[in-house]
């Protein structure tokens, strides 16, 4: 049997890099060898691409591995990126693939992008009517001094709100904000991180999240919300995700019958209206009191390690995690065969020359 070659992508220059070589290992080990031959692209944080094998710990690739030139003498069938975070997850990695006709795994350039930004998405979700929580944005330039925008939240959101940069992931940068000091000190956290911040209402509201496989049609499956509890007075912020085991996962969530269905609806919604495909895990707030359901965010790479929310969920859902990375993979080649590649047309591409007998 012929061996799809597949480069496990991990690494970068995001605030996320270790968190993307966690997920990598895990795909490494889980990845079936028989049917997959598998490389390794480690990223450094200076954005060094360096070439290892299936052998290799990843994170000693990043540290050891020879540097790679030539990125087209690579030579693989589909790239696996687990890269978190900007440079790796906004549609830049996915754009220089394009660039060279390399399938990879999960979406595109502009879905990507979209996806990334907190602003840009939430202001796709309005057109399609699907709800999110009430929110302000604000740039960096905005905050010196930033008492304007701290009466804009006072106004307009109120206490306690959650303070995000709008480009960035993992909790990496979010603050929570109980009045205007603390209101000052998370805007002036997220503006280290990205230009453009948005800031959140604060809710009383069950955390649960979706996982989304396939490329948006009919074939697409939406797991089950799962919920993440927390322990009374904390959040899901970094610390609670990847460094203390105070969060617990309940999959499927124990909501309505008829919330679970709204949550699926939305995420499928989400997922086609933002132009996704592969995967996202979709995050959601419902209302403790009044079932309410708010989108909170796509995330088009989620967490692959092992106390990660999408395998979770997926394996709920009946999809192995070593089937779940061939499923990605086949969605990946599938995706690229159905895209039109239309040639150069030479004629059209030289500069147009106006025959002067037209001229007006």
């Amino acid at each position: 049997m012929t061996r799809t070659t597949v480069l496990l992508a991990f690494g970068g220059r995001s605030p996320e890099h270790d968190i993307s070589i966690r997920s990598a290992t895990e795909v490494l080990q889980a990845i079936d060898r028989e049917r997959f031959d598998v490389r390794l692209l480690g990223i450094d944080r200076q954005g060094g691409w360096r070439l290892g094998t299936s052998d290799d710990d990843p994170a000693q690739v990043i540290a050891h591995a020879p540097i790679v030139t030539d990125i087209q003498a690579l030579r693989v069938d589909v790239v696996f990126p687990v890269l978190h975070g900007p440079y790796g997850e906004d549609g830049r990695f996915q754009g220089l693939l394009d660039s060279i006709d390399v399938p990879y795994v999960g979406s595109g350039v502009l879905a990507s992008a979209l996806c990334m930004d907190k602003v840009r998405c939430k202001q796709v979700l309005a057109t399609y009517r699907i709800p999110v929580v009430p929110w302000l944005s604000c740039w960096r330039r905005e905050l010196d001094p930033s008492d304007a925008v701290l009466d804009r939240i006072a106004a307009e959101i109120g206490f306690p709100c959650f303070v995000k940069p709008a480009n960035m992931g993992s909790s990496i940068g979010v603050s929570k904000a109980t009045d205007r000091d603390t209101g000052r000190a998370a805007l002036e956290l997220a503006a280290q991180y990205d230009e453009s911040i948005v800031i959140e209402r604060g809710l009383d509201a069950h955390e649960v999240e979706v996982a989304v496989l396939g490329n948006g049609g009919d074939e697409t499956v939406v797991s089950a919300p799962g919920e993440v509890r927390l322990p009374p007075g904390v959040w899901y912020d970094y610390a609670t995700k990847y460094q203390q085991d105070t969060a617990t996962l309940h999959i499927p969530a124990p909501l309505p019958a008829e919330v679970t269905e709204t949550v699926q609806a939305h995420a499928l919604a989400a997922f086609r209206a933002c132009g996704c495909s592969g995967l996202a895990r979709v995050d959601f707030f419902v209302d403790r009191q009044s079932h309410a359901v708010y989108l909170n965010e796509l995330n088009t790479l989620p967490g692959f390690t092992s106390i990660s929310m999408y395998p979770k969920l997926m394996a709920h859902a009946g999809v192995s995690y070593d089937r779940l990375i061939e499923r990605l993979c086949q969605l990946a080649l599938t995706r690229l065969a159905a895209t039109p590649r239309r040639p150069v047309d030479q004629a059209a591409a030289s500069p147009r020359r106006t025959d002067p007998a037209r001229r007006h």
